[in-house]
């Protein structure tokens, strides 16, 4: 991320969701993973973990803890969530949603 201003547009315990000001990039930090968006990309992302969370298909663990797959377009690199993390995603990635709509229309 660089140094220009950046929107918060959901921030809680697990991270946030943040936007620099007049750029189309939509920066997701969650726990320990950071993913950079175009807005188009962050739409399709909050869709497909909607989608995922929405199916409810969690896949046990070898230490026995059920956790919700998340795949990546990288082969052999997947991001796994407990049923707390992905609820908190979900929301992040709601709020986020909607406080960019509201910050378009604000401009």
């Amino acid at each position: 991320m660089d140094n220009c201003r950046l929107r918060i547009l959901s921030k809680h315990d697990q991270g946030f969701i943040s936007m620099p000001e007049g750029q189309n990039i939509i920066h997701l930090c969650f726990n320990n993973i950071l993913i950079n968006f175009s807005k188009e990309d962050f739409i399709m992302f909050r869709k497909i973990v909607k989608d995922i969370y929405a199916d409810n298909s969690p896949v046990a663990f070898p230490d026995g803890r059920e956790r919700i797959l998340l795949n990546s377009p990288y082969s052999g690199i997947n991001f796994s969530f407990n049923h707390f993390e992905m609820t908190e995603l979900v929301r992040s990635l709601d709020e986020a949603f909607y406080m960019e709509r509201i910050y378009s229309f604000l401009q």
